[in-house]
């Protein structure tokens, strides 16, 4: 039996809530892409120091990585200013951040643990951070439409998770990393992010036909499993810390890691795919 969240618990929740949604709508409100920017990179780095910690780095070690983030965040941001951006960069940037959360990140949970070196970490978190700031910040350029459209996708696989796997969850997914969730809710989070990314992409007019529809659920089923993936992934990193959340800086929630685990995973992917069909540079 689960133990019933106490009132002043979810009224922290609800606040915390609360705050970043004013925090999140009003930058875009603002209609300024260095606005968004700067909003995006305090997310980033907040999840650099998170990771430092997570990976066990040393303190010293812990201030390279949030300076190697920084700097990452500084080069692309450079790029994207640039009266010659080079497409080609930011192509390759955003592949090398797809090709872990498709490829290595999947073999990691399998195999476990991941791998925390210090070597490792500080390659590879610059790397999946700085792609997740490019992709917010690239789709936020092309419209606050895309930008929500993808954000949600994510969203809709957790709450289709979350009630599927309540109705219907019996067997567990990964009980050694997230014991709390079940294949039936995998399953059921999958379903969502398709049908939200049909929807979306029919409403965007980024698809019209009834193959591309199709391609587009079967992009938004695949989006939905890199969802759990990248939640899976954190999970296993807090498991293997022995922490409970990447931090406390977001009272309620846990930390920044917390939230935007999934994201981490589905952005770069969705802007990768989407700046196919839609330039995005």
């Amino acid at each position: 039996m689960s133990t019933p969240v106490k009132s002043s618990d979810l009224r922290t929740r609800l606040a915390t809530a609360i705050v970043l949604a004013v925090l999140i709508l009003g930058a875009l409100s603002f209609k300024s892409g260095v606005v968004w920017a700067l909003l995006v990179s305090v997310f980033c780095l907040a999840a650099a120091w998170e990771a430092g910690r997570l990976t066990k780095l040393s303190p010293n070690l812990q201030i390279v990585l949030f300076a190697l983030v920084a700097a990452c965040i500084l080069a692309l941001a450079a790029l994207l200013r640039s009266t010659s951006v080079n497409v080609a960069a930011l192509t390759v940037f955003l592949m090398i951040a797809s090709v872990f959360w498709v490829v290595l990140a999947p073999l990691e949970l399998l195999k476990r643990p991941i791998a925390t070196t210090p070597v490792v970490t500080l390659i590879r978190m610059p790397i999946l951070i700085g792609a997740a700031w490019l992709s917010a910040v690239s789709l936020e350029r092309v419209g606050t439409a895309f930008l929500i459209a993808v954000v949600m996708i994510t969203v809709a696989a957790d709450v289709g998770g979350y009630f599927l796997g309540r109705a219907f969850g019996k067997v567990k997914l990964a009980p050694s990393i997230s014991p709390g969730k079940t294949r039936e809710g995998a399953m059921g989070g999958v379903l969502a992010a398709a049908l939200w990314t049909l929807g979306a992409a029919a409403v965007l007019r980024v698809a019209d036909t009834a193959g591309e529809l199709a391609v587009a659920a079967a992009v938004g089923a695949m989006l939905g499993v890199l969802a759990v993936i990248g939640d899976l992934w954190e999970s296993q990193l807090k498991r293997q810390s022995g922490m409970k959340d990447s931090s406390q800086l977001l009272p309620g929630h846990g930390g920044v890691l917390d939230r935007i685990d999934a994201h981490l995973a589905v952005l770069p992917v969705a802007t990768l795919i989407l700046s196919i069909v839609r330039p995005m540079w």
